[in-house]
């Protein structure tokens, strides 16, 4: 007789599809109703990429970003049928299985446009394409930080080329979440505009799709909003600032959970786990739990005021975080082998709560979650 492991799951990851339809609502309401593209890149955060894109195209998705090619093709097979713009460097040998799958490729630089141009011939039709400006960030796009004029004129040659359709333009934003930084996003802001500006005075007069909006942009940076906004932090019911407060309209999506494994008593003076970092200060009890760093519960947070939630009850952390097991203080505590545990999420820490302790960022940790934790759909 063989048992089905996924009955019961060791550790595992509960998905609140409704909260995440709800977010989107909110981001949809909070860019006026403009269209949304979701970001469902790493697996959608590590939520799951074809359940997650199936949900959102049920409420209303507009389009979708990856960041690779196989991501969106993934999203192709299991049914999404709105477009899909591919964030990142696709292979220019690779470019009849864009238009294959009907994709929008991200165009990096102009020889990047020209080396899919060349690809793309003899296909039979052209490859849609969005051009990315790099107004600031310094990662990949066309530079524009200034002379926006030459950069218009690249956007421009490109436009020519027979084999690519630029369907749209977009840049990314480096510090939207960050309010001291206004001064740089608006910078960012006006560099995307003059570029435009400059599109339009080289007789570049064709509608496209103008986008710039991550999900701080969205929420905090209503001038940045454009044509259509890119949802992703705020779809997960991630506050994208990292911090400690709740953005109304928006609610965690992930809660992570394991099993309490065994419930000891140790002596005053005992040390636990790894590196003996924790002295026990008294006789007390603690659980070990099923759950490590290769769940993606942080290492980092060893000793750092971590805590879970079992049975209902509070239960700090201590001693290092193994691979596959942690420890909490259950002295006192009604707590048994079996019991459930919230190790964050809905009932426990936020990961914004998590997440600064290490630090890092709160979108990090379900980013990381291993095939061993399975995923649970509401």
């Amino acid at each position: 007789m063989t048992t089905d492991i996924n009955l019961a799951p060791r550790t595992w990851a509960e998905i609140d599809l409704t909260a995440m339809k709800n977010n989107f609502r909110t981001c949809k309401e909070r860019a006026g109703g403009r269209k949304v593209m979701c970001v469902i890149k790493g697996n959608a955060h590590g939520h799951g990429a074809v359940p997650v894109g199936l949900a959102l195209q049920e409420a209303g998705a507009d389009a979708y970003a990856t960041a690779a090619m196989a991501e969106a093709i993934e999203l192709r097979e299991a049914g999404i049928t709105k477009p899909i713009l591919v964030l990142g460097w696709t292979p220019a040998a690779l470019a009849g299985d864009l238009v294959r799958y009907g994709l929008i490729q991200s165009i990096l630089d102009e020889e990047y446009a020209n080396e899919l141009n060349d690809a793309c011939r003899g296909l039979g039709e052209p490859l849609e394409v969005h051009i990315k400006l790099d107004t600031g960030m310094t990662r990949t796009g066309i530079f524009a930080h200034k002379d926006h004029k030459k950069a218009a004129e690249a956007v421009c040659r490109i436009d020519k080329l027979p084999n690519l359709k630029i369907t749209g333009i977009f840049t990314h934003f480096a510090v939207a979440d960050v309010p001291d930084r206004d001064d740089f996003t608006e910078w960012q802001r006006s560099n995307f505009c003059a570029v435009l500006d400059e599109m339009e005075k080289l007789g570049f007069t064709r509608d496209i799709t103008k986008h710039t909006s991550n999900s701080a942009a969205i929420l905090y940076h209503p001038d940045c909003r454009f044509d259509m906004v890119r949802a992703g932090a705020a779809l997960y019911g991630f506050n994208p600032k990292n911090e400690e407060e709740d953005i109304e309209g928006i609610t965690p999506v992930l809660t992570f959970k394991t099993h309490v494994a065994q419930v000891k008593d140790i002596p005053k003076g005992a040390l636990v786990s790894y590196g003996l970092t924790y002295e026990a200060p008294t006789d007390m009890t603690i659980a070990v739990v099923a759950a490590g760093y290769a769940d993606s519960y942080p290492r980092g947070v060893s000793n750092k005021g971590a805590w879970a939630v079992i049975n209902g009850q509070k239960c700090m952390q201590i001693g290092r975080v193994c691979m596959d097991m942690c420890m909490f203080d259950v002295t006192g505590k009604d707590v048994h082998r079996g019991d459930e545990v919230i190790l964050y999420g809905k009932g426990g820490m936020t990961l914004e709560q998590l997440t600064n302790l290490i630090p890092t960022i709160n979108v990090e940790p379900t980013c990381l979650l291993t095939n061993r934790v399975k995923r649970i759909y509401k």
